[in-house]
This record gives C-alpha cells, structure tokens and sequence, in this order.
C-alpha cells in the first residue's frame, strides 16, 4: 500500500488524538482548497481517528472557501462519532472565524467548530465532556 504525501499538513499524535496542522501560510482558492479536503480526510482516514485537532498555527489569511474542507471534515468525524476542535488562531484568523460564526468563543450559540488556544489545551479538551448547547432563550 503506497503511503500518501502530504503537502499542506504535518501530522502528529498526542496521546490518542489526531493533530493536523496545517502548513500553509495562506489557506485561499479553490485549488488549495480542494487539496487541503482531500488530506485532511486521507489523514483521519488512514489513521482511523475519531478525535481530531486542527492547529491553524502557521495560517496567517484564510478565505471562506477554507470553510468547505473543515466542515467535510466535521461532516465526516460527526459520522463516526468523532469530534475535531481547531486551535493555534491568531487574531486574523480568530475574527474570521468569530464573524462567520464558525466558533463560539463564550459559548453564548451553538456554533460548527470547538476552539482551544493551542495544541496542548485542545488536547486536554478531548479528556472533558464538550460543553452542552446553550438552552434557548425562554
């Protein structure tokens, strides 16, 4: 079996959670974006894992179409009963994702993705329940 290159992501295991982190400076453009998908769900695949961190540390711009390969991803871990938390945004990146609503950063509204600071915090997310959705407003 021909093992698969990765070109826009390091791989890593902490303890029994998949870290991706992804490697390109900039995340824009349909091409990028076609591939990041790709190796983001060859990775989970191959590695078979059901907790799942992406580490945007190296990212400093991103674009909306950065949104498509993370929700495949999401789509695919929620599948299997699996859960992925991003983490490493610096602040660019953070109001990008705080804007969309791709992140809830105080919980206030269900939002796609969990976020932790780093890749040590998200690891240790992994060993607490996932916060329960917040309760509609009465």
């Amino acid at each position: 079996m021909v093992e698969m290159q990765y070109r826009l992501l390091r791989i890593n295991a902490e303890e029994d959670v998949l870290v991706l982190t992804i490697t390109e400076s900039q995340v824009e453009g349909d091409a990028v974006a076609q591939s990041l998908q790709r190796e983001l769900l060859a990775a989970v695949t191959a590695g078979d894992a059901k907790q799942v961190i992406v580490d945007f540390q190296n990212v400093r711009y991103i674009s909306s179409v950065a949104f498509g390969p993370l929700l495949a991803l999401r789509r695919q871990l929620n599948g299997s009963g699996g859960r992925l938390v991003v983490c490493g945004l610096n602040q660019m990146i953070g109001d990008i994702f705080y804007t969309t609503k791709m992140v809830s950063p105080d919980g206030t509204f269900v939002a796609p993705f969990e976020m932790q600071p780093n890749v040590p915090t998200a690891v240790a997310s992994f060993h607490v329940p996932p916060r329960a959705e917040p309760s509609p407003a009465p």
